[in-house]
């Protein structure tokens, strides 16, 4: 698959022309609204680096040179996202056993009270850890149309950088080499130098979401799906990347790298920070929310024991055998109650005696 128009050097100057102005980028995602100004937001970035390596005299290797600042540029500008996305993952993995064990509890039971009851006991928990249940769809939903603005950039980047016209045939296809590699051209179904490129898309991101999955303990569901998506990902990466331009390919690759390095860092950052000073910060951060809004701060007597926060979160099973006990321990309690009433004589003095008896023997 090749650009032909840039080839055609009247043709590019038309189309960087067309270009020019952020009202008439590409067809596709890329002229949606929203879409579309964040599209030319990021080109102009384009542009700027464009503009300072050539005044630095680069040709050769240029587009790939571009791709690589541009993706350091871009992702540094959604770390801010990215850091709250990981802290709510993190929180997210010590929650999620005990929303599945109040789920299970409320399993079956549809009517409106025990709705109403799950929902205000689901808050519950929220309010326990100092997060919603958006906190964690909202960085992602940010994100999204940033991302489906970067690709028009990309794949287009004569429509973002004008300057590109007043380069020869010859100049542009130089630009778009890479040791020896033609990042116009699609790798293709075939062995050859091209193809170093979607399998080490493929590679890197898994090991890109391999790294933002958090650690997982018992029966989880939801951990058991992101596996999956992490064994799923890496080969819809190959796919698009031996279908698509290399330079598409090489964009995923530079960018799956720089996530890397990023959630290395932060990795390093949230294990060193208690689990219990993360969950008060958090509170403090939504209580100030709150207080802007003017609603009153979430309970603070919620707040998560943090002597308890290093022992594993019991499970639904656990739970549920804990709750036989207290319940056969009644039933103990009972028995000797009605075993005694029937040889005493029934007065006030001689059941509180059976009581006084029984948690004696009990050690209550």
């Amino acid at each position: 698959m090749k650009l032909g128009f840039l080839f055609d050097t009247e043709a590019a100057a038309e189309t960087t022309a067309a270009a020019a102005t952020p009202s008439t980028t590409t067809g596709g995602f890329g002229s949606w609204p929203v879409i579309k100004q964040i599209a030319w937001v990021f080109g102009f970035i384009m542009q700027g680096i464009f503009i300072v390596l050539a005044a630095m005299g680069v040709v050769s290797g240029m587009v790939p040179l571009c791709i690589v600042v541009f993706t350091i540029v871009t992702k540094m500008l959604l770390l801010p996202l990215t850091i709250k996305q990981q802290r709510f993952t993190k929180i997210n993995a010590l929650m999620t056993p005990e929303i599945q064990a109040l789920q299970k509890k409320y399993e079956g039971k549809r009517d409106q009270i025990s709705m109403g009851k799950m929902r205000s006991e689901q808050q519950a928990i929220y309010d326990k850890y100092g997060t919603s249940m958006s906190a964690g769809c909202l960085p992602s939903l940010i994100q999204l149309p940033l991302l489906f603005g970067l690709y028009p950039v990309i794949y287009n980047m004569p429509n973002y950088v004008p300057q590109m016209a007043n380069y020869t045939a010859d100049q542009i296809s130089r630009m778009y080499n890479l040791f020896g590699i033609n990042l116009m051209e699609a790798p293709g179904w075939k062995i050859q130098p091209a193809i170093i490129i979607p399998l080490l898309a493929g590679i890197l991101s898994y090991f890109s979401s391999k790294m933002m999955q958090p650690k997982q303990s018992g029966d989880n569901p939801a951990g058991g799906s992101m596996k999956m998506m992490n064994y799923m990902m890496p080969f819809i990466s190959l796919f698009f990347c031996i279908s698509l331009p290399a330079f598409l390919g090489f964009y995923w690759v530079i960018q799956s790298l720089v996530m890397i390095i990023q959630q290395y860092f932060i990795n390093r950052y949230y294990d060193k920070i208690p689990m219990e000073d993360l969950i008060k910060a958090n509170i403090e951060k939504t209580n100030k929310k709150r207080a802007k809004k003017g609603l009153p701060p979430i309970n603070q007597n919620a707040a998560v024991n943090t002597k308890k926060l290093n022992t594993p979160v019991k499970s639904a099973e656990e739970a549920a055998t804990e709750a036989e006990k207290r319940a056969q321990g009644i039933r103990q309690s009972t028995d000797y109650y009605n075993q005694k009433a029937g040889s005493s004589s029934g007065s006030l003095a001689s059941k509180a005696n059976m009581v006084r008896d029984y948690n004696e023997r009990h050690k209550n």
